[in-house]
């Protein structure tokens, strides 16, 4: 069986971190993201602009999960997921095919989806 006080002990200690992280400068909506953020080990986000400078980058050091795989292969799959031959549909498309050496997909072929 749950133990009665479980709400309210998970209530307080979620309200006990989100003062914490206010102390950082994090805004805190829902005390239940804090939860699902703690879940997470990679975060991939769409950022506006709004508390950035507005343009995106890639990171120098990218976090690989299997061994032989370098940030340079994971621009080849991210590249072919975007289409490499064809015009950049977003902001995210242009950062990956401008970073990719494009000659790493020539032994690639694109298809068409209907």
């Amino acid at each position: 069986s749950i133990p009665l006080a479980i709400e309210i002990v998970t209530t307080t200690t979620l309200a006990i971190g989100s003062k914490e992280l206010v102390k950082h400068g994090a805004i805190v909506a829902k005390l239940s993201a804090i939860e699902d953020l703690a879940g997470m080990s990679i975060l991939c986000s769409d950022k506006t602009g709004t508390l950035t400078l507005n343009e995106m980058v890639l990171q120098d050091e990218t976090p690989v999960y299997f061994e032989g795989e370098t940030q340079e292969s994971i621009l080849v799959c991210a590249a072919q997921a975007a289409k490499w031959k064809e015009p950049p549909r977003d902001a995210l498309d242009r950062l990956t095919l401008g970073a990719v050496n494009m000659t790493l997909l020539d032994s690639f072929k694109q298809l068409d989806y209907m």
